[in-house]
């Protein structure tokens, strides 16, 4: 049978978009034969071709069309490949490579096919030649669209970029090693990204082998955490790589590096730290290492540490935490507080009993903004003043006067934020010339506290008292209803039209509460909290009993 007049037919079929019966005729040769390819084999030599010789170019690009309409652009390939070494001068085979290419996002060979398909096509042909010039427009377009332009940036540039990334969550370089090879190759060869080093029981020994090897042992932050004993084949000479030299971050856990720095001759390393956090629920003193401690120290964390804080040679501190120690003096930490008067930053949630020995004088920190403090005995704050903090969270503390006092006497005016919760005596004239002299405070906490709420929400429906107030929290309190936060709620809208950049003391007017918690206040009536939700944005009303939990 002639290989015309299937040829003929098959386009018929196309022109209709009927690519089964277009393909069939286009793979039809006789009753028993196939003509090109199948899914396992690629025969190129048929009796089609010994037939109808070189102008049998025809079939294999016309089934690569139905190829390319049908989307198996492998397929489609292979047939236009052949079509171009039977017909080399024939344009419109390039074009169909080119097109394929692009679809398959190889611009290099999409091009270099439009390129081929001009230098065929005649220089008077315009129409063709216009229909290649903006195929070769929409090539470079989409190259320049989907290129990888961080991938063009300077080994440097990127590089920087990457560090900014660590610096914000360490954990990130190994994605950024693994999105691409070129990636790969900045991230390793960059030892500053590999600086910090944080073992547990996941595989410790090769990781700290990578770790060191890639940082070319200059680690800056090393963790060591407790599940570390639980390694059997771990040991701190698995670290015997790291330039100790280079370390300013340490962060341990019922880990003793102290014998493994005096082994290394590197105990002037402690007096390089600049963060040491120690969290212990196993071990014993830490005072030999402590005693090390130099003034390059600004940030310090303990949590069931033993050592003597007022041990401690210095004078740098920035920030300062201590969590469940065991039982001290007051004497002990007010000493490190002395010792340290740029202090920014304090939490104290471990028991600290009353001062054997009185201070002889106040010391005022101007820099404290941020306090956490849930210590039981108040005492160390009748010889603090405070006149910069912002942010206060006080709890589980028996009584709060000296709290008050010394707010009140450091004349504290600049709180953001002021949360009191679980303690047995508030007084509430000292709260309340509190709140009306920090204008700015924005957040208010007042958790389980007895006879407290009622006052409080009294004073917030004047827009004397907190003005820029916008989050409110009163869960746990009895003498919260709802006909006082209704009034709370309703009065607090904007009176006046601010002034650019005033402060809302300035404004005349009162910021409305975006977020309002009242958690276990048997005060709170059902039939009003369709009403709440309507007006704060955020609104959580949750009613405990005995059996279980319930959102109202």
């Amino acid at each position: 049978m002639d290989w015309q007049e299937p040829l003929k037919k098959a386009v018929q079929y196309f022109k209709r978009s009927k690519y089964g019966e277009c393909l069939r005729l286009l793979n039809y040769v006789s009753p028993v034969a196939l003509l090109g390819i199948d899914s396992h084999s690629r025969r190129t030599c048929s009796k089609a071709l010994e037939n109808g010789g070189k102008d049998q170019y025809a079939i294999y690009d016309s089934r690569a069309a139905v190829y390319e309409k049908t989307l198996k652009l492998r397929e489609a390939l292979i047939d236009v490949k052949e079509a171009i070494r039977l017909a080399p001068n024939r344009w419109q085979c390039y074009f169909r490579a080119a097109r394929l290419f692009l679809l398959i996002r190889k611009f290099d060979e999409a091009s270099k096919m439009v390129d081929l398909a001009l230098q065929k096509v005649s220089p008077t042909d315009d129409k063709n030649r216009s229909t290649l010039v903006a195929l070769q427009s929409q090539v470079l377009e989409s190259r320049k669209r989907l290129s990888c332009h961080v991938g063009m940036l300077p080994t440097e540039l990127l590089s920087e970029i990457f560090g900014y990334l660590v610096e914000e969550d360490h954990t990130v370089i190994m994605l950024i090693s693994r999105v691409c090879r070129h990636w790969r190759t900045v991230a390793l060869g960059d030892p500053s990204l590999w600086s910090t080093l944080v073992l547990s029981k996941r595989d410790p020994n090769r990781k700290s082998a990578w770790w060191i090897h890639r940082s070319k042992g200059r680690i800056r932050d090393l963790y060591l955490r407790r599940s570390l004993e639980e390694k059997p084949d771990w040991s701190l000479d698995k670290l015997n790589g790291i330039q100790w030299d280079h370390l300013r971050s340490c962060h341990l856990e019922d880990i003793d590096i102290h014998t493994q720095l005096v082994k290394a001759s590197a105990l002037n390393v402690i007096a390089q730290l600049e963060t040491l956090e120690i969290r212990d629920k196993l071990m014993d003193s830490r005072d030999e290492f402590g005693k090390h401690l130099g003034d390059r120290l600004r940030h310090l964390i303990l949590e069931g540490a033993l050592i003597w804080l007022g041990d401690l040679q210095v004078h740098s501190l920035v920030s300062l935490t201590v969590v469940r120690l065991r039982e001290r003096f007051l004497d002990d930490l007010f000493q490190i507080l002395s010792k340290n008067p740029e202090i920014e930053s304090l939490t104290v949630n471990s028991p600290f009993s009353a001062f054997k020995t009185t201070p002889e004088k106040l010391f005022t920190f101007s820099r404290l903004t941020s306090l956490d403090y849930g210590s039981g005995s108040t005492q160390l704050f009748k010889f603090l003043r405070l006149p910069s903090l912002e942010h206060l969270s006080v709890d589980h503390c028996i009584q709060t006067d000296h709290i008050m006092l010394c707010l009140l006497d450091s004349q504290t005016t600049r709180l953001k934020s002021l949360t009191i919760d679980s303690c047995a005596q508030v007084s509430i004239s000292d709260l309340l010339q509190i709140l009306s002299q920090n204008p700015s405070l924005a957040s208010l906490t007042l958790k389980r506290l007895s006879g407290v709420a009622d006052p409080v929400l009294n004073a917030l429906r004047s827009s004397e008292c907190c003005p820029a107030l916008s989050q409110l929290d009163l869960s746990s309190n009895s003498d919260v209803t709802s006909a006082l936060l209704v009034q709370v709620l309703k009065s607090r809208r904007t009176v006046s039209d601010p002034p650019a950049n005033a402060p809302p003391s300035e404004q005349g007017r009162m910021e409305e509460i975006l977020s309002l918690t009242v958690n276990e206040c048997p005060g709170i009536a059902t039939d009003t909290l369709a009403w709440f939700r309507e007006r704060v944005p955020y609104f959580s009303c949750v009613y405990m009993t005995r059996q279980n939990s319930t959102r109202r």
